[in-house]
């Protein structure tokens, strides 16, 4: 079979080889730009939109989500100056800035390699953002700061060509963490936190998760390798993984690229041998588990380890929040913090190391009445998508109709804690909604002659011991119906009294 258009471009060219060229595309301008190219510009990070036809979307590289208040305020900068003063925090700890230019793409790219980031390889068939718990270093329940493995498997990994023509992305997480704030199961490939017991001493690592994805249509959880590796471990066996999924993943068809088709075809016990003969070692079965909780926000303040220090973790509603706006929690985070801020996969921003005697003054400022520490259940943990005002794939507006709906529920219902919903604009799944407690998928709906925004139900998705992903329980329901068709599903799933009507509430 012949190989599909992706491999014949990255068999012309290597994505990392059109760095010149984006350069002369600069001067030239956008239409001087094949389409080739416009392929091969996502491996520095630049996505050229239908839905914004002449410019790009431009997603950096954040490892773990951690940003000093420079950073985030070079981000804010460039938002401002070349992005129409708005920018995206992703569910892989990234941020994505729209509305960029070619011609403003050389100052774009040196503004952010002078902050100290990059956004290199940042699409396509490279290895996705290195995720991580955005309390890493902070939390006194973690097994392991994972940090500077994260850092060490990014070093690793990107800037060179031995990963940079994969068969498809490739999604990696690595967490010490004990509540799976990252998700490891959603994955192509997790290290979680394990222990074991080793001559009467217990020895910390990390259990091996492999084959998560949730796009398309047949979305997968990522299942044990049974494989256990100490710290030092872990950039030897992932790159392990990454070479096995070089050489032997399908790169015929595209839809059938993904890791989890050559697991399927493999199997388990052939992939981990597979993995041993490149690591020149056996590896260890999998340890006992380390995990204890499943899907921590961060929200709200929170004592780390060290004395008299707390993070207070802010929501920024479904992840869109203002060039202005980056800039001033940098400050916030300078003046009342360390300089440093984390972002989650939950799309909120996180600032760490606040003395608790400023905790008052810091919660008083302006901005968090905006980016509160005490959100609405409603809101809390939703999770979008991009929606269509920017990515032609979607097929409504993901971003406004999940606050609309949050609004809704929020005016007519109380309920004690937070609801999961997740809402994913196609099938491509980046809202993740197959993993959601209440999963939403974009539709459109012709009603007497009109075409409507609609959505796909899905219900009683939830990742850990029992995960299990959403299973579709309605579809086409208009945008407008959905405050009462989702709370029509939470009392499926919850019972009747756990939501209340507030007009009863208010009676009472």
């Amino acid at each position: 079979m012949a190989p599909n258009r992706i491999e014949e471009i990255k068999s012309a060219k290597d994505g990392l080889d059109v760095l010149p060229d984006l350069y002369r595309y600069a001067v030239e301008g956008v239409d001087a730009i094949p389409a080739d190219d416009f392929e091969r510009l996502k491996w520095y990070g630049l996505f050229h939109r239908k839905a914004t036809p002449g410019y790009f979307m431009l997603r950096m590289r954040i490892p773990n989500g951690v940003l000093t208040s420079e950073q985030v305020a070079a981000v804010g900068e460039i938002a401002n100056r070349c992005g129409r003063g708005t920018a995206d925090i992703t569910t892989r700890q990234n941020i994505q800035l729209r509305w960029i230019t070619i011609a403003d793409a050389p100052w774009v790219l040196q503004r952010l390699a002078a902050a100290g980031l990059n956004s290199q390889q940042s699409g396509m068939d490279n290895v996705r953002n290195v995720v991580g718990c955005p309390l890493a270093g902070l939390d006194a329940d973690e097994l392991i700061d994972a940090r500077t493995l994260g850092e060490r498997l990014q070093q690793a990994i990107i800037g060179g060509k031995r990963f940079s023509n994969l068969p498809r992305k490739f999604n990696l997480s690595i967490t010490g963490c004990r509540e799976d704030c990252t998700h490891a199961q959603t994955h192509d490939l997790s290290f979680a936190p394990a222990t074991r017991s080793e001559a009467g001493r217990e020895v910390a690592g990390f259990n091996v998760l492999v084959g998560g994805a949730l796009g398309g249509q047949q979305p997968e959880l990522a299942r044990p390798l049974d494989v256990f590796v100490e710290p030092e471990g872990v950039v030897p066996v992932a790159l392990a993984i990454l070479e096995v999924f070089r050489d032997h993943g399908p790169r015929e068809q595209r839809k059938r690229a993904r890791f989890k088709v050559l697991l399927g075809e493999w199997g388990i016990e052939r992939f981990r041998a597979a993995v041993e003969e490149r690591v020149g070692a056996t590896l260890a079965r999998a340890a006992e588990s380390a995990t204890h909780r499943h899907g921590g926000d961060h929200i709200g303040i929170s004592p780390q380890r060290q004395p008299g220090r707390s993070v207070v973790g802010c929501l920024v509603p479904v992840g869109r929040v203002s060039g202005d706006d980056l800039i001033e929690f940098g400050r916030l985070a300078a003046e009342y913090g360390s300089a440093e801020l984390r972002l989650t996969v939950q799309q909120n921003v996180l600032i760490p190391n606040v003395p608790d005697e400023r905790l008052g003054a810091l919660l008083a400022e302006p901005l968090l009445g905006t980016y509160s520490p005490k959100p609405s259940p409603w809101i809390r943990s939703m999770v979008t998508c991009t929606g269509n005002d920017y990515c032609h794939f979607s097929l409504i507006d993901t971003k406004a109709e999940a606050l609309q709906l949050a609004g809704a529920l929020e005016e007519r219902y109380e309920i004690d804690e937070p609801v999961r919903i997740q809402m994913s604009g196609c099938p491509h799944a980046c809202g993740q909604h197959r993993a959601g407690e209440i999963g939403l998928l974009g539709d459109r709906k012709r009603v007497d002659g009109e075409i409507l925004d609609a959505a796909d139900i899905f219900a009683g998705g939830c990742l850990g011991d029992d995960a299990r992903l959403g299973e579709r329980i309605a579809e086409g329901v208009l945008t407008q119906d959905l405050p009462e068709a989702v709370a029509a599903q939470l009392r499926s799933l919850r019972g009747a009294a756990a939501l209340r009507e507030r007009s009863l509430v208010a009676i009472g």
